[in-house]
């Protein structure tokens, strides 16, 4: 029995598909029965890296080189992809759909990534069999797709068990390194894209500082909007306080987690929210919102807070840098709760979801 992951190109940089694709390969190894093989062929490149070409190699060289990779399950592990399903047997091809953000926060109507979207989406509607990564995304798939013949099934991402609670030595190493951000650090990790809701979290941020609070805020992963980088620059409570650092590798990723006081993420939409596992796996106290799947994930281990309202996210940073027993009480359940989800789970329920779909 062979299946075929396919994954997104690396050149695409979305770090968050490319964790959840090698996790997902690495854990399937482990668990699928003797005579399976788990193969994850690399996606044909680019001519050249930039989004034109990237985009044109996803729409149309992709689905031709997929089609004489097909196996006897293939698993098309982003739904950006499911456009490949115009060359895959649907009844033996499985999509994992992370989100449909993009109904809710399109592109520009003329945009070459709104195409990409519009096709894939087409050929969304092909699929027979539906992996989604939480309840909510399920729940979203049923309003949309609007398919009772479609079998969905809810795997839960996983956190790998390299994140977890740091030394002091590299905790303080780290810190240190940001101390002229102020005495609390706060920290983001993903894209800014809007519904990432960033300028609320930078209003929080100048509101914590209007009331004597020395605090930083990191972002990792993206770069500010002329907006945000315009409203920074305006206001003199930000001066010198927020760093945007881009991509970390990993080991510089998890020092963070833990070498901050809180980490905040005030999404307006998220699929699943992964960096919220990954904080509370490394013993940080989270602040989240309370919307689409992140109280899921969060469950009673961190802080909701609606993410529209500047002054609650204010309140609730606020209460976890000036109270140490409950920011240690958030560590404890951050941590238990983050125990609850494993790569080596997700594998074994996306294997169960395989031999389904074989009868």
């Amino acid at each position: 029995m062979r299946v075929t992951l396919f994954r997104d190109h690396p050149a695409e940089s979305w770090p968050s598909m490319d964790r959840h694709a090698t996790a997902l390969y690495n854990a399937l190894q482990a668990v699928v029965p003797d005579g399976w093989e788990i193969v994850m062929p690399m996606p044909p490149a680019p001519p050249q890296m930039n989004s034109y070409c990237q985009m044109l190699n996803r729409i149309i060289r992709y689905p031709l080189w997929a089609r004489n990779q097909s196996g006897d399950i293939n698993h098309i592990l982003d739904h950006s992809y499911a456009h490949l399903l115009y060359m895959l047997d649907p009844q033996r091809t499985l999509v994992t759909v992370h989100d449909v953000a993009p109904l809710h926060f399109p592109n520009r109507r003329l945009s070459l990534s709104n195409l990409c979207w519009i096709i894939a989406w087409y050929g969304l509607k092909r699929a027979r069999q539906i992996v989604t990564v939480s309840r909510f995304t399920a729940s979203e798939i049923h309003v949309h797709l609007q398919d009772e013949t479609v079998k969905t099934y809810i795997v839960p991402n996983g956190v790998e068990e390299t994140f977890r609670p740091q030394s002091q030595e590299v905790l303080c190493r780290t810190r240190n390194r940001y101390r002229d951000l102020g005495e609390h650090l706060l920290l983001h990790v993903g894209h800014t894209h809007a519904r990432k809701n960033l300028g609320t979290l930078i209003r929080a941020v100048k509101t914590l500082r209007s009331r004597g609070l020395q605090v930083g805020l990191i972002q990792v992963g993206g770069r500010p909007s002329k907006e945000i980088f315009k409203f920074i620059a305006d206001e003199r409570e930000l001066s010198g306080c927020i760093r945007f650092l881009g991509l970390l590798d990993d080991v510089e990723l998890i020092a963070l987690y833990g070498a901050v006081d809180v980490f905040v993420f005030p999404s307006l939409y998220e699929g699943f929210g992964l960096p919220v596992l990954e904080a509370m796996a490394c013993g940080t106290p989270v602040v989240a919102s309370n919307v689409a799947s992140l109280p899921e994930v969060v469950d009673d281990a961190g802080f909701l807070v609606d993410p529209m309202d500047v002054n609650a996210l204010a309140d609730a940073i606020q209460k976890l840098l000036t109270d140490v027993e409950l920011r240690e009480d958030l560590r404890r359940r951050g941590l238990m709760r983050a125990k609850e989800f494993s790569w080596q789970r997700c594998a074994q329920a996306t294997l169960a979801v395989y031999q389904q779909m074989i009868g």
